[in-house]
């Protein structure tokens, strides 16, 4: 049994409905704020070397430090935007 119609190809067609919504605000801001700590952790660190590290500088545990909160700070900032999106009523679109 074979079905001689043709599926529409138009690109209104093609663009999926589901996904067709704004970007969420979280995700937005999520996006630039990571941009912007790419560029500042770039500016900051750049030329910067393990010399000073190995010759036992203070400055370990400054770097550890900042280290731990670069990563645990995106991660809180995850979760909360997951748990925030997940509470949303009904899945509201714009």
């Amino acid at each position: 049994m074979s079905h001689s119609r043709e599926l529409d190809d138009s690109p209104e067609s093609l663009q999926a409905k589901a996904t067709e919504h704004k970007m969420p605000i979280g995700i937005a801001a999520l996006f630039g704020g990571l941009i912007v700590f790419g560029l500042y952790y770039f500016v900051a660190y750049v030329g910067w070397d393990q010399t000073s590290e190995l010759n036992g500088s203070t400055a370990v545990s400054t770097n550890i430090t900042h280290t731990i909160a670069y990563t645990a700070i995106p991660a809180a900032v995850i979760v909360v935007l997951a748990a925030a999106m997940a509470r949303r009523k009904g899945g509201k679109r714009r």
